[in-house]
C-alpha cells in the first residue's frame, strides 16, 4: 500500500513540472533581420567642412604694416555656426589662430603696403583643436575703403594721390604746390637743411601709399583651402 502512494506521489510532482514547462512564456528574442535592441549607442563621429567653404569671423588681433612683422600671431573668433548634414561642424564662439606670412610697408610713387596672413588651426568651445588651411576671402565691415583683398587673400592698402592731384587742383592747386614747395625750399635759409626742403617737396609731388590697416572687430569670412575634419556628438 505504501508502495501504490509513493508512486501516485511522484507521478502527481512529474505531472506539475511538465504542466508548468508547458505554460512558461519564451524570452522575446531580437528578430534577425531587425535592430539589436540592447545594442549601445555611438557616442560620437566626425564631419568634414568641404573646402571652399566661407565661414563669418570677427578679427579678434589687430593688423598694421607699420607695427605688425611675419610670423606674428593672428586670432578670430567664428561668427555664425558652421552646419554640415544637420551637424553644428563649426559652432559660433570657436576660435581661428593663424599668423601672418608677408608683409610689405608702403613706399614713395604711391607703392601701397601689402600684408597677407593664413589661418592654420582652429579651436572649438569643447576645446577640440584641428589644423586647417585657411585664407581671407572678404572684407563684410571694415572701416578702411581703401583697403583691397584679391582672391589669395592678399590685402593692399589704397594708392596715395598723385602728384596731378596737387597741381590739377584738386589738391592745392598749381599754386599752392608751387609755393609748399618753394616754402620749403626758403626753410633752408633759417636753418633747414637744403636735403630737408627737398624732401618736404618730394613727399608732396611723390607721396607714400597707403598702409594696411585691419583694426580689431573688423569681420571678415575666411575661405578653406582644404576640407576640415572635426568630431562632433550624435
Amino acid at each position: 500500500m505504501r508502495r501504490v502512494f509513493a508512486a501516485i506521489t511522484v507521478i502527481g510532482f512529474l505531472a506539475i513540472a511538465a504542466f508548468a514547462q508547458e505554460n512558461e512564456v519564451p524570452p522575446v528574442l531580437p528578430h534577425r533581420n531587425g535592430p539589436e535592441l540592447t545594442r549601445p549607442v555611438s557616442p560620437g563621429g566626425s564631419v568634414t567642412v568641404p573646402a571652399e567653404t566661407q565661414v563669418s569671423i570677427q578679427m579678434l588681433s589687430g593688423l598694421h604694416t607699420k607695427v605688425n612683422h611675419p610670423n606674428d600671431l593672428v586670432t578670430a573668433r567664428v561668427m555664425k555656426t558652421v552646419y554640415v548634414d544637420g551637424h553644428v561642424a563649426l559652432p559660433s564662439g570657436s576660435i581661428l589662430d593663424g599668423r601672418i606670412t608677408m608683409i610689405r610697408k608702403s613706399g614713395h610713387v604711391h607703392r601701397p603696403a601689402e600684408l597677407r596672413l593664413r589661418f592654420d588651426e582652429v579651436v572649438l568651445p569643447d576645446g577640440q583643436a584641428e589644423p586647417m588651411a585657411g585664407v581671407l576671402a572678404a572684407l563684410e565691415k571694415s572701416s578702411n575703403p581703401d583697403l583691397h583683398l584679391d582672391a589669395e587673400g592678399h590685402l593692399t592698402g589704397g594708392r596715395a594721390r598723385s602728384w596731378k592731384t596737387f597741381i590739377g587742383g584738386a589738391g592745392l592747386g598749381s599754386f599752392g604746390a608751387i609755393r609748399a614747395v618753394a616754402t620749403g625750399a626758403a626753410a633752408a635759409s633759417v636753418g633747414l637743411s637744403v636735403a630737408g626742403a627737398a624732401a618736404v617737396g618730394y613727399e608732396l609731388l611723390w607721396p607714400k601709399g597707403h598702409e594696411v590697416n585691419l583694426p580689431p572687430e573688423t569681420q571678415c569670412r575666411v575661405r578653406l583651402n582644404y576640407p576640415l575634419t572635426v568630431r562632433i556628438s550624435w
